[in-house]
């Protein structure tokens, strides 16, 4: 008899991208932001350039979220964030199976702002935890499921779930207009940038039932699963970036 037991958590051999060229890229220009902050706060200290925190409530592609910010003078700031939502969509993913899916954004991060101008303009890099995640919930169409072409009744599966996951700590490039912590008062932001999370990672997971195993399906699923398995990783790689997009109003003190 043939064991009750779990296939297709094959996980998709490692495939570079040039999203995972760019990555390294990222963080020697946040470097780069970095020392030109450096520069730009000891250069440019002023008299009047007195510390002021200020927070907002922030609203675009990342969810619903907050910032906290502190400046160090008129070209130069530290700002941290953390934004999510999550949204259900059903569909086939790149695969022949029929998902539930739900997906959770969920992204926390601190960021360095650099005002060239020490304006509205700024430029923005930073660290942040990418907890953004796809879980997939397979849906059986009739009574049945199908999986690489091949149908299965429902009494052969005992559960079938997949999902997607990104790198936890990615580096974060973007502009944006607004200084939060500028001068005392009601401010209002908008970032434009990009999360480079590199290439995801993909598992199907699928149990064949003991029924399954008395039909003496299982081989055939796991087989089939893999095939699945290797479907969902090559779309996911079409994910190998978020892009951000947040306005916000806040106050500064």
């Amino acid at each position: 008899m043939i064991n009750s037991g779990r296939f297709g958590r094959v996980r998709a051999a490692g495939h570079r991208t040039p999203i995972d060229r760019i990555v390294p890229r990222c963080g020697a220009a946040i470097r780069v932001l970095v020392t030109l902050a450096c520069a730009l706060a000891c250069a440019g200290a002023r008299a009047d350039d007195a510390t002021r925190v200020g927070v907002a409530l922030s609203g675009g592609l990342s969810g619903i979220g907050a910032d906290l910010g502190v400046n160090v003078n008129s070209y130069f700031g530290v700002r941290g964030m953390v934004a999510g939502y999550s949204v259900k969509r059903n569909g086939n993913y790149g695969t022949n199976v029929s998902w539930n899916a739900s997906l959770g954004l969920f992204q926390a991060g601190l960021l360095l702002d650099v005002y060239p101008f020490a304006g509205r303009f700024h430029l923005s890099g930073g660290i942040v935890h990418d907890g953004n995640k796809l879980d997939l919930t397979a849906r059986p169409i009739g009574g049945t499921y199908t999986f690489n072409g091949n149908t299965y009744n429902t009494a052969d599966i005992a559960s079938a779930s997949a999902n997607v996951s990104w790198n936890r700590a990615v580096p974060y490039l973007g502009v944006g207009w607004g200084n939060l912590t500028g001068s005392p008062g009601l401010h209002f932001s908008t970032d434009l940038g990009a999360l480079f999370t590199g290439t995801p990672n993909s598992t199907v997971s699928v149990t064949c039932s003991p029924v399954g195993q008395q039909a003496g399906v299982c081989q055939q699923l796991a087989t089939d699963v893999a095939a699945e398995q290797a479907r969902l990783q090559k779309k996911a790689r079409d994910v190998a970036y978020w892009p951000i997009l947040r306005f916000g109003v806040g106050y500064a003190f």
